[in-house]
């Protein structure tokens, strides 16, 4: 070999590949986190005149906060079943009072309602569970189908509940004003359901959906729950009802939503559930999962306060859900949900800057066509390296196999690895720990499975160069 090409061939220092991840970190802390935290501003009370029919978080921060000082509102006790009810009614009867009642009719009922059910092998009975449900219409419509917007006014025993799901609860009424003094009517009646049992098994949605009045013109369903502020999630849709999709690209203001988070959460990996399970099984009633996911380790806990949720966040939910109550409210394919049956969507948005959805068929079609497509530019390159080298293509394409399955060995290993670390940190009881400072989780699972990613072919490459110099 001419010393023109050993020099060619000669590997970079290794700080170029420190330099290379340094790289790709610094744009990832550049544009991924600031748009992954982007939140639009609040609006004030006071610039509601300039900007009608929007949402207004300041009004929503004020329920929360009269919310937030009843304390844990656990189902059947005096907070749940009495404080929070005479708080619900109190604040419909305002909107009632605001309401344009030349276009809109407003009707509440308050269901206290027993039944039982199977879940999970487990029969669950339930006596005088308690929901208070709201029905908006137009006075021009003739729809029998209602879409059902659903939180809950419950909590964990010593809970408080400001973000499961208090948080919910006053974007509901904010989106109940808005679109109750609003000068636009709307094709199909609005059903908001605050329903008094989700903690306890999911109860009072079951008694909603089985057993009320207007459980039957329910045809689709916004399921809201929450953490802690944040940005909603949309984490599960359908099933097999895309034309939701279309409605959740074409309104939403900040699009959050992925399907990978659908799949994790559908295959049982989170210890939780929501009301929108029993809508879709029960109903059956297509619809939307929305979640809050910020501040995970208040989740369930005392912590769970009015002062971890700022105004921002409210907007961004009530922007959202606000904008698709709107459109699905609206939408032609209420009227007969199951022509519009047509196979479940694979969705997600990109960065928070707009959103992406297609058919299922549509996403193995492109999986099929990618990855033969990979297959084809693997045999070029191994053809072509051939030529150039002077190798043989078999001997070239062994080597690719070793180095495939060191990166398939590697992949598992940067799943093993932060595994790993959790176990050990289980193990000494110190299982909250990276929650004190989220900067630990570069070092506790960031850094573990960067090692494990990169350990085989690492180990590989150094062992072959001691073998060949002897």
């Amino acid at each position: 070999m001419s010393i023109e090409a050993k020099r060619s061939c000669k590997q970079l220092p290794w700080y170029f590949g420190a330099g290379f991840l340094m790289a790709w970190m610094a744009l990832f802390y550049a544009i991924v986190i600031p748009l992954s935290n982007s939140l639009p501003n609040g609006l004030k009370v006071a610039e509601e005149i300039e900007k009608p029919g929007e949402f207004v978080a300041e009004r929503a921060e004020i329920l929360l906060l009269e919310i937030d000082r009843m304390g844990p509102r656990v189902a059947g006790d005096v907070a749940n079943e009495v404080v929070i009810y005479d708080f619900l009614l109190n604040e419909i009867e305002k909107i009632r009072s605001e309401m344009v009642t030349d276009l809109f009719e407003l009707e509440v009922d308050v269901q206290h309602v027993s039944g039982s059910y199977m879940r999970d092998q487990l029969m669950n009975v339930y006596r005088g569970v308690q929901n208070v449900i709201v029905k908006l219409s137009a006075k021009n419509s003739n729809s029998t189908s209602y879409l059902l917007l659903n939180s809950h006014t419950d909590t964990k025993p010593g809970a408080w509940g400001a973000g499961d799901d208090a948080f919910m609860v006053v974007v509901m009424l904010e989106v109940l004003r808005q679109m109750s003094i609003s000068e636009k009517t709307f094709l199909h009646p609005i059903v908001f359901l605050f329903n008094g049992a989700e903690e306890q098994s999911l109860l009072a949605a079951h008694g909603f959906i089985t057993q009320h009045k207007w459980a039957t013109s329910c045809k689709t369903v916004i399921n809201l729950e929450g953490s802690s502020g944040g940005r909603e999630l949309l984490f599960q849709s359908g099933p097999n009802h895309p034309w939701l999709m279309r409605h959740y690209r074409n309104s939403v203001k900040h699009p959050f939503a992925t399907t990978l988070a659908e799949e994790i959460f559908q295959a049982g990996l989170i210890p939780s559930d929501t009301d929108f399970r029993i809508f879709r099984d029960y109903g059956p009633v297509p619809g939307l999962d929305m979640a809050t996911v910020k501040n995970g380790f208040v989740y369930h806990t005392k912590f769970d306060r009015w002062a971890l949720i700022s105004q921002d966040s409210l907007q961004n939910s009530g922007d959202n859900i606000l904008a698709l109550t709107r459109s699905i409210s609206n939408a032609e394919e209420m009227y007969d949900i199951e022509a519009y049956s047509e196979g479940h969507s694979v969705f997600f948005d990109f960065l928070g800057l707009f959103f992406i959805y297609y058919y299922e068929s549509t996403g193995v079609a492109l999986n099929m066509s990618f990855s033969l497509g990979g297959i084809l530019v693997v045999c070029v390159s191994l053809w072509r390296m051939s030529r150039v080298s002077c190798e043989n293509v078999s001997t070239l394409a062994c080597e690719f196999g070793i180095f495939l399955l060191l990166a398939v060995f590697g992949f598992l290993l940067a799943f093993g690895f932060p595994l790993l670390m959790s176990v050990l940190y289980d193990a000494g009881d110190r299982t909250m720990t990276y929650f004190s400072n989220s900067w630990l989780l570069i070092g506790i699972f960031i850094c573990p499975s960067l090692i494990g990613l990169v350990l085989p072919t690492t180990l590989y490459l150094t062992l072959r160069t001691k073998v060949c110099e002897l």
